[in-house]
């Protein structure tokens, strides 16, 4: 299919956002706030600052960003910060990519309690993948779970991308055992224990009242067709190299529903954006929707506010990390990595972590390019400024 014609200035999701979503209905408060959030994001409503530069004279105003992780352009620094942070957890082992998904049938029942059921979704994963190592490879083993709740076309299919060492500390935290480098579990067992955990935490979730039932739909009838289904584990080959890890993790961690380069066209209320047709070898495709729908799927992937998306677990769980990276370290024959002390690092402004992350210098003078560019005033919000319009709420 050839590529419709584009807007002679790419547009952007902010755009879509300022001009169609004033006229969405029934929306919630978490999804008013974050295309509020988008709409404002580095525009005036947010502030800025001024800056010159001390070789020409350049001028430049730059607004804040709003720093909301569905936002598009608001995900660079932090994806760049993240990945440092888990360079240092890698060890020299294969890693394995292990994706676990929700079958069509439960998804009324994430759309109607989406905090519930994505924590008891997490807690499913990691029980199986951890109960199951332990069964089959004697060892705890170490993972980080990210979820993504997405397809190419935005519609909604939430799973798990585990990422996983080959390999852990056996039951006393004495010894390494490592995985078959080509193998790691059986994806057959994997997904019949990964069914009936999950099946069995909505259950409860639901008799708690944690999780509303869906309208027009019995929960305990979607949850008997699901648990009829065969469920898909998929566990892909091993990485090339923990540097593939990591360039994969740079890819997937901070990813949101769409990104502003897919989008091709707004015009006449008409949203066009590609998408990658995996059935067809990732072939290159468009898609054009009325935009109050295109936003309607956008919303669909709108998190509850501090639900986590990134998890670890196993002997990098957070509590543990500290004292377990080492320990594999050493169990692996490496020489323990030389300690920093507090007092030995010196503070880093946030252009000189993008400079030294990403390659960018946001300091240096667009316009000269030899020069520096210096703050020399703080702008103000603009208060009021506001893309919905304000709603009514019952009492």
């Amino acid at each position: 299919m050839s590529a419709p014609a584009a807007d002679p200035r790419r547009p952007e999701l902010a755009d879509v956002v300022r001009e169609h979503a004033p006229y969405l209905e029934g929306l919630t408060l978490e999804q008013e706030r974050v295309l509020q959030a988008i709409a404002s994001c580095r525009t005036a409503a947010l502030g800025g600052h001024v800056r010159r530069c001390d070789h020409c004279g350049h001028r430049e105003i730059s607004y804040n960003s709003c720093r909301d992780r569905h936002c598009p352009k608001c995900q660079g620094l932090d994806e760049a910060e993240w990945i440092e942070a888990r360079r240092e957890d890698l060890l020299p082992v294969s890693y394995f990519h292990v994706v676990f998904t929700v079958p069509a049938e439960l998804h009324p029942l994430f759309l109607a309690g989406p905090r519930a059921a994505y924590n008891r979704l997490f807690l499913a994963v990691a029980e199986t993948l951890e109960e199951v190592a332990l069964e089959r490879l004697g060892a705890r083993i170490g993972f980080t779970a990210v979820l993504h709740t997405w397809t190419q076309t935005l519609l909604f299919h939430p799973h798990v991308h585990c990422i996983v060492a080959g390999g852990g500390l056996d039951p006393e935290g004495e010894r390494w055992i490592p995985a078959r480098r080509d193998y790691f579990l059986p994806v057959r067992v994997l997904s019949e224990v990964f069914r009936g955990k999950l099946l069995s935490k909505l259950d409860k979730a639901l008799a708690k009242g944690e999780i509303r039932a869906p309208s027009g739909e019995d929960p305990r009838r979607l949850l008997r067709r699901a648990a009829r289904k065969k469920w898909v584990v998929y566990c892909k080959p091993p990485f090339a190299g923990p540097q593939a890890v990591l360039a994969y993790l740079g890819r997937y961690t901070h990813r949101i529903a769409i990104s502003n380069d897919r989008l091709v066209s707004l015009k006449d209320g008409q949203v066009t954006f590609r998408w990658r047709d995996r059935a067809q070898r990732n072939a290159p495709r468009f898609m054009t929707l009325e935009a109050g729908a295109f936003l309607r799927r956008f919303l669909l992937h709108v998190l509850p506010r501090h639900l986590v998306r990134i998890r670890h677990y196993g002997f990098l769980a957070n509590a543990v990390r500290r004292e377990n990276v080492p320990r594999c370290r050493r169990l692996l024959g490496i020489a323990p990595k030389p300690q920093e002390t507090e007092s030995a690092i010196a503070p880093e402004t946030w252009e000189a972590r993008l400079l030294r992350l990403t390659g960018k210098d946001v300091t240096r003078c667009p316009c000269c390019g030899v020069g520096r560019l210096h703050l020399t005033e703080e702008l103000a919000r603009v208060k009021g400024a506001s893309v919905l319009p304000p709603r009514d709420r019952g009492p």
